[in-house]
């Protein structure tokens, strides 16, 4: 018998009908294939040519790691981790809003970040070190995103696999900043702000059955009211407003409890496809506490979730973080 939840976050019903799992069709069987072709890859090492100037890059030097900026012709070719401007942007510089009759500048930016120059690091296959090189650079970027005036928001967001909106199998990752406030995040904040914060509270839950992994800093759970089988939210134990806030300490720590979560799941779901998206505060509200959704894409969306917003999941997530933690501990 189905059973209803709804998210204290964001308000969002959920019902569980674990008898629908039974039904022939989920999403993979005629998702279109990536592009994966080391030799026509556009993000591959030698590409860098046919590719925009990158807005920063990653790369060693004689004193360790630092950061440059691609002009004109010039490319670097040591690269670790880089940025770029996207080819097909959902925003940019040249935006308008219209509201009514009334039109007004809109500016904002859509990149992409090529996650390492390794074509088949899938998210299981990268090592701590490539995981925390380009947190590091995300990280650099979106304090400069931040910087800008006209920027309210600034974020990031990973489509793994060809049911999760991916084009490429190469390791990248969307980096956006917009001259609005998502509504995800405004509605979050209110409920955030509701007493005590949820999220903290949810800190102490990681232990209980939903729980996945602890560690100092971080914690990683299968919300209440999870919208897909499998899950999960990831947020620092403290109560952070912004990603952009962490010391390297904790992007390292991070760092490793994302490699753990990505081997258990692929352990799990076998290769699975996901987004990966931060949860982090604008500039216009004032308390927050980030985190990171990490959306497997296993279902096909029914008319349920379509037509009245009611996401139907096939998994509870007591038995998805069971199943998990079982993961975790054979690594």
């Amino acid at each position: 018998m189905p059973e209803l939840r709804r998210d204290p976050l964001t308000g969002r019903w959920i019902s569980y009908a674990p008898e629908r799992a039974k039904r022939p069709v989920e999403m993979g069987e005629k998702a279109p294939p990536l592009i994966d072709d080391p030799g026509k890859c556009p993000f591959c090492p030698g590409k860098e040519h046919i590719l925009m100037p990158a807005v920063i890059v990653l790369t060693r030097s004689d004193s360790g790691l630092k950061f440059l900026k691609e002009e004109g012709d010039e490319r670097i070719k040591d690269w670790i981790v880089k940025i770029i401007p996207n080819l097909y942007p959902a925003f940019t510089v040249n935006d308008t809003i219209k509201m009514g009759e009334e039109m007004k500048e809109a500016r904002g930016h859509h990149e992409v970040m090529i996650d390492t120059p390794q074509h088949d690091a899938d998210p299981w296959k990268m090592t701590v070190d490539q995981i925390y090189f380009s947190l590091l650079t995300v990280r650099e970027r979106l304090k400069e995103l931040e910087s800008y005036q006209y920027v309210k928001f600034a974020g990031f967001g990973k489509n793994h696999g060809p049911n999760s909106g991916g084009s490429l199998r190469h390791p990248h990752t969307h980096v956006f900043a917009t001259p609005i406030t998502p509504e995800i995040i405004e509605i979050e904040a209110k409920r955030l702000r509701k007493g005590k914060c949820l999220l903290c509270d949810w800190v102490k839950e990681v232990s209980g059955s939903r729980g996945i992994i602890s560690t100092e800093n971080f914690m990683a759970i299968c919300p209440w009211a999870s919208r897909e089988p499998y899950e999960i939210l990831i947020a620092p134990k403290d109560h952070l407003r912004r990603f952009i806030d962490l010391d390297d300490r904790r992007l390292m720590e991070l760092s490793s409890i994302l490699s753990t979560i990505y081997k258990a799941l692929n352990m799990v779901l076998d290769n699975p496809s996901f987004n990966l998206v931060l949860h982090t505060a604008a500039k216009d509200v004032d308390d927050f506490h980030w985190h990171l959704e990490l959306i497997p894409r296993i279902l096909m969306p029914m008319v349920v979730d379509i037509g009245i917003g009611i996401h139907v999941n096939t998994v509870y997530p007591e038995k998805a973080a069971e199943d998990l933690r079982a993961a975790i501990e054979k690594l």
